[in-house]
């Protein structure tokens, strides 16, 4: 028979959301790439991707603790670890506390102090202005709020140069228009659980239609910054050519999703495939042009 583990540490898992590190891979590593056109030290990676990790599941626990009540409310969130019990409201704070602790050091130990600031300041702001502020208080807390979320992109150029350049802000914005269009679709999905909890997302405050109007203007705010990419970043064709065909076939999915051809749902799953293989064109392209220098 192989070893169980507990069931609390399913629990934590669980607790921690752990998909948020498919955002940080999707969008941390290409930035860090690109930072320095060319593959960083693999510890380097790591190191960056655990002390963000740490950091990102810090604030999505913390979230959870301050909306609790709220989870209760929705369906989407009623089986959560806190809401059931299985964790107390007290163990996720020092869970939360530590890791966050955890990351901050990592971090600035061994990445470098601005990585290191970044990370902490997304974490807070996520937490005390988006969760605690914004969420229930503006239709627009998602706009706002998506900064946060495009943080990592900042983390991996302050990792691999200590520095902030014009090129981080470029793939911080492709990450900050892409969040309302890419959440906003979710929103449509659960637009009942959020008016149950009393959430003034842009789905309960408007229609559906209206929603999927500002759905489009953010995706083609989104193909634009992704073109823009190309001359700040110095990237070549092969790029361009992904950028504007993903860029293309994301307009076209919204068009479908305003004429009811393609649900919000599978709206929200394409928009995430778009990032990632959006970000994964700029790793291509790098690794081509410099494939193309040796030779």
């Amino acid at each position: 028979m192989g070893i169980k583990a507990p069931k609390s540490i399913y629990e934590y898992i669980k607790l921690s959301k752990l998909r948020v590190v498919e955002l940080l891979l999707v969008t941390t590593v290409p930035s860090m790439i690109i930072s320095i056109y060319g593959m960083p030290p693999i510890s380097l990676i790591i190191l960056t991707l655990f002390g963000g990790t740490c950091l990102a599941v810090s604030a999505n626990v913390l979230n959870q603790v301050f909306e609790i009540e709220k989870d209760m409310l929705m369906a989407r969130t009623s089986n959560r670890p806190l809401v059931k019990g299985t964790i107390t409201k007290t163990s996720a704070v020092y869970y939360s506390v530590a890791l966050g602790t955890i990351g901050f050091f990592v971090l600035q130990a061994y990445v470098n102090i601005l990585a290191a600031l970044i990370a902490l300041i997304a974490n807070l702001y996520y937490v005390f202005v988006y969760t605690l502020y914004l969420k229930s208080r503006t239709k627009q807390n998602i706009v706002i709020g998506g900064a946060s979320g495009a943080a990592p992109t900042l983390i991996g150029w302050a990792a691999t140069t200590g520095t902030l350049d014009l090129g981080a802000w470029i793939l911080f914005g492709i990450v900050f228009m892409w969040t309302p269009a890419h959440f906003w679709a979710l929103s449509i999905l659960h637009k009942d659980d959020y008016a149950n909890a009393s959430f003034p997302m842009l789905p309960n405050t408007a229609s559906e239609r209206e929603t999927i109007k500002y759905i489009a203007i953010y995706s083609c705010s989104t193909l634009l910054m992704s073109l823009l990419a190309a001359p700040v970043l110095q990237l070549g064709l092969v790029y361009l050519f992904i950028a504007i065909a993903l860029g293309t076939h994301l307009m076209i999915n919204v068009l479908h999703l305003y004429q009811d051809k393609r649900t919000p749902g599978s709206f929200f799953a394409l928009s995430n495939t778009y990032l990632a293989l959006l970000f994964l064109g700029i790793v291509i392209d790098v690794l081509w042009t410099l494939r193309l220098i040796e030779i």
